[in-house]
């Protein structure tokens, strides 16, 4: 197993604000919001949970062809994640992962009241009913901007030249 992705709940614990993204046969992105995850470590798979309101494009472009990106921000201090990898199953969330999207979205709605933005405008977002997202991580790449950005996570910055 890929000792990074053994450390992804650590590593991600309080990246809360998650975008996830798809393609078309055209190579035409779709994103949305991911309100909740779920990591299974054991078999290197990470279940994002979109809303229905805001993933129909997304959920099109997956069953067409499975290919999915999600991004992991602390929204305080920008640090970010990036894991890539094929979908291996969609379904409805069910009741009893519920808690646990309350609990992940809970955590973003602090992160941007903290920020500044009006808890009247960050609580309206809609969070269920949602879609279970299950994917194999592939790959996992430092997104925060600076000089680690795009390379694998866990990987030193290219030297610079003389």
């Amino acid at each position: 197993m890929n000792p990074v992705t053994r450390d992804l709940p650590r590593i991600l614990e309080r990246h809360d604000a998650i975008a996830v993204g798809t393609r078309d046969e055209e190579l035409r992105p779709a994103a949305t919001m991911a309100v909740g995850v779920a990591f299974d470590c054991e078999r290197n798979r990470v279940t994002v949970f979109v809303p229905e309101a805001t993933s129909e494009d997304v959920l099109s472009n997956l069953r067409a062809n499975g290919e999915f990106a999600a991004v992991f921000e602390e929204v305080l201090t920008h640090h970010t994640v990036q894991l890539k990898g094929k979908v291996v199953e969609m379904r409805p969330a069910v009741d009893a992962e519920r808690a646990a999207v309350e609990r992940c979205i809970e955590g973003f709605f602090k992160q941007v009241e903290a920020v500044g933005a009006p808890s009247s405008m960050v609580r309206r977002k809609r969070i269920w009913p949602c879609h279970a997202i299950t994917f194999e991580v592939r790959d996992v790449f430092e997104q925060t901007p600076g000089p680690k950005a795009g390379q694998p996570l866990g990987e030193s910055p290219p030297a610079s030249a003389p």
